[in-house]
């Protein structure tokens, strides 16, 4: 999956707007967003 930089940082900040009773759900979506990320830039490094 290809997410464009923008598209990263509006995933940041919609995980960072969530409330204290989905902080757990918030954290499993920000996990994945990074190595979603890691991802693109190990693409762009090769």
């Amino acid at each position: 999956m290809r997410l464009g930089w923008p598209q990263h940082l509006q995933a940041s900040r919609l995980l960072e707007l969530a409330q204290d009773d989905q902080r757990g759900l918030a954290l499993a979506l920000m996990g994945m967003a990074l190595l979603i990320l890691l991802e693109d830039l190990a693409d762009l490094e090769s």
